[in-house]
């Protein structure tokens, strides 16, 4: 089962600040999901972290960056370290285009908006510069303490957008008003023809650009973000007859049978094998 973790200090918009060193409390033999961003900071690199079910090394210099929602699991090795900070989305309270940036990882599977940055070698001083910042601040009880760790935190962030350019342009296409529309209301709606409707577009255009920029129909993405909450939800505790309902299936038979033909097994089989 998959836990949800919460936080009273995060829930008070405050930034919470973290050292990782020797293995502790984020080094989990679970895995689990939060309500709110996790934002890991690793100077020396070794191990793995699996992000919605996909595995990503740990590297040296590099930031992994967990929306809230998704299902993570810290494997570190005993010689990695540098720093995690929590916070609400809103707590960033950085210009739009930083708060669109952190958005992606909640809008977006991380096959399409990966949650791993490598810094760049001309940048590497400054990511350790910043991280010794914010752990200073934290460490202080200054008046400037939280602006402090808040710019830092959005310096990192900026560091994560210039070295992937490619994204920031897909964030200003169609194709992202799809997504953010599928993220909201994939509950709700699952049709091609209902989401063309809502974006003012014909379905022609619409598949026209998701296949453009994923390969995929546009069914299959709706299906992709449906088939990852359920697994995220699965591993909750949840039955498989409450994932469908969470999901708005009428009929949990009927809900069995999409998540078998999309995945391969069954609802039960899969909690079985991620358990």
């Amino acid at each position: 089962m998959i836990l949800t973790h919460s936080s009273d200090k995060t829930n008070r918009r405050e930034i919470i600040v973290n050292r990782l060193s020797g293995l502790n409390e984020y080094d989990f033999s679970e895995a689990h999901r939060h309500n709110y961003f996790e934002f890991f900071c690793f100077i020396n690199g070794g191990g793995n972290h699996f992000v919605d079910f996909k595995k990503f090394p740990i590297q040296s210099f590099s930031i992994h960056i967990v929306g809230s929602g998704q299902v993570h699991q810290v494997n570190r090795e005993l010689d990695s370290n540098g720093f995690v900070y929590l916070f609400e989305f809103d707590a960033v309270n950085g210009p739009s285009e930083i708060m669109e940036f952190l958005f992606d990882h909640v809008c977006y599977d991380v096959d399409e908006v990966s949650p791993v940055y490598t810094i760049d070698k001309k940048d590497q001083e400054s990511f350790v510069m910043l991280t010794e910042m914010i752990w200073e601040a934290h460490s202080s009880s200054g008046s400037l303490k939280n602006l402090t760790i808040q710019n830092a935190i959005q310096s990192l962030c900026i560091q994560c957008m210039d070295s992937d350019q490619e994204r920031g342009d897909k964030r200003k296409s169609e194709y992202a008003a799809f997504r953010k529309l599928l993220f909201k209301e994939f509950r709700t709606i699952k049709k091609v023809k209902d989401f063309s409707y809502h974006l003012n577009i014909t379905e022609k255009a619409l598949n026209e650009i998701v296949k453009a920029q994923t390969g995929k129909s546009t069914s299959q993405v709706i299906y992709n973000q449906i088939i990852l909450e359920a697994k995220r939800l699965l591993q909750t505790g949840m039955s498989a007859k409450e994932v469908a309902y969470d999901l708005n299936f009428d009929d949990p038979g009927h809900f069995s049978k999409f998540f078998k033909s999309k995945t391969g097994c069954s609802p039960s089989e899969f909690r079985n094998v991620h358990a």
